[in-house]
């Protein structure tokens, strides 16, 4: 289990690997925006400020550019934590 935290929430929770890091926040009342849950919308992507993910699917290739992947942003929808994790602020 690898602890997951967001700057503006004030709740931890731990998630295991190969499971999305999306679905079990919004379980422990996280709220994250999402639509598609298949890494394909963007609708929930964060960014990656410590630690390490990686993807139970490939996110669709349109989904994220370049430019996001090297600003560490993360579809949550299809990722998994490979360790403790600290994303950006979500908006509310």
């Amino acid at each position: 289990m690898f602890e997951v935290k967001f700057k503006n929430k004030d709740k931890s929770i731990f998630i295991k690997n190969g499971d999305s890091i999306l679905v079990k926040s919004n379980e422990e009342g996280m709220d994250i925006p999402s639509a598609c849950l298949q890494g394909m919308c963007t609708t929930c992507m964060a960014t990656l400020l410590k630690g390490k993910i990686s993807y139970i699917e490939p996110p669709d290739p349109d989904s994220l550019t370049e430019e996001d992947v090297a600003s560490n942003k993360v579809l949550l929808c299809v990722a998994t934590p490979e360790s403790d994790l600290l994303f950006d602020d979500l908006e509310d």
